[in-house]
C-alpha cells in the first residue's frame, strides 16, 4: 500500500475526512493535508518503526557481499543507517559464519600481535555518517568473499506514492490505536481494543513471516 491509502485507511476507520489527492513532495510542510491529517501521517511512521523492529522481516533482508584487501581490517557496509543490523556473516571460499564479538574483544586480541589469515570474527560500529562500519578478525591475509546479511528498515514515508515494504495491516492497525489513545475515547475501552488488535496482527504477520526462516527463533508481538 501507498502512504497516502495508508492514511486514508486509518483515517475512515476514525471517521474522518480523507486526503482527496496526493500532496506535492514531503506531506509535512504541503499545503493540502490538515494538521490532523498530518499528524495521521507522522503515527504511521512511528508504527512502523516499531513494526520493523519487531521482527527480521524478509522484505527488509538483503546480502551485502564485501571483497577484502590483503592487511585492511575494517570495511563500511554501503547504504546502511544506524538501524540495519548485521544478522550473519559468511566467508564464501571456506563456507564459515564469522562470530560476532564486541569491538573491544578484538582490540585486545589482536595485541601485542596481531594475526593474519581467514576472518573468523566480526564486530559492528557506525560512522560519522551513520554507514554501518565492520572490523574484521583475523586480519585478512588475501582477498576474500565475505557475505554480510543485513536487514535495512525503510526510510520515513513522506511523499503520497511511498510504498510501505512491511506488511501493512499491523501498521494501519497500530495507527489506529494510536490515535483513539491521542484523542482519549471511550474512557479506555476502545483504545485497548484497538491496541490489542494491533498486537495480534503483529503477531499474525510475524508467523506468517516465520515460515520462510524455520531455523530462526520466533518473536511474538507483547
Amino acid at each position: 500500500m501507498t502512504y497516502i491509502q495508508i492514511i486514508n485507511s486509518v483515517l475512515r476507520r476514525l471517521r474522518e475526512d480523507t486526503i482527496s489527492a496526493n500532496w506535492s513532495s514531503d506531506l509535512i510542510g504541503s499545503t493540502g493535508p490538515t494538521d490532523y491529517q498530518v499528524m495521521i501521517g507522522d503515527f504511521i511512521n512511528e508504527v512502523k518503526r516499531e513494526v520493523e523492529d519487531a521482527w527480521n522481516w524478509t522484505s527488509l533482508r538483503r546480502t551485502e557481499t564485501v571483497s577484502t584487501v590483503n592487511g585492511t581490517r575494517s570495511y563500511n557496509l554501503p547504504s546502511t543507517t544506524q538501524r540495519s543490523r548485521v544478522l550473519s556473516v559468511q566467508e564464501q571460499s571456506q563456507g564459515g559464519t564469522l562470530q560476532a564479538v564486541p569491538d573491544s574483544w578484538i582490540k585486545t586480541t589482536q595485541y601485542p600481535t596481531e594475526s593474519s589469515g581467514v576472518p573468523g570474527y566480526f564486530s559492528v560500529n557506525s560512522t560519522s555518517s551513520g554507514l554501518l562500519t565492520v572490523q574484521l578478525y583475523s586480519k585478512p591475509d588475501a582477498v576474500y568473499s565475505v557475505d554480510f546479511h543485513l536487514l535495512d528498515p525503510q526510510d520515513d514515508l513522506t511523499e503520497a506514492a511511498d510504498v510501505l515494504t512491511v506488511p501493512e495491516y499491523p501498521v494501519i492497525l497500530g495507527t489506529w490505536a494510536r490515535a483513539i489513545a491521542e484523542r482519549g475515547e471511550d474512557g479506555g475501552s476502545l483504545s485497548d481494543m484497538a491496541q490489542f488488535q494491533y498486537q495480534q496482527s503483529l503477531s499474525d504477520a510475524i508467523q506468517q513471516d516465520v515460515g520462510r526462516h524455520t531455523d530462526e527463533v520466533v518473536w511474538n508481538a507483547i
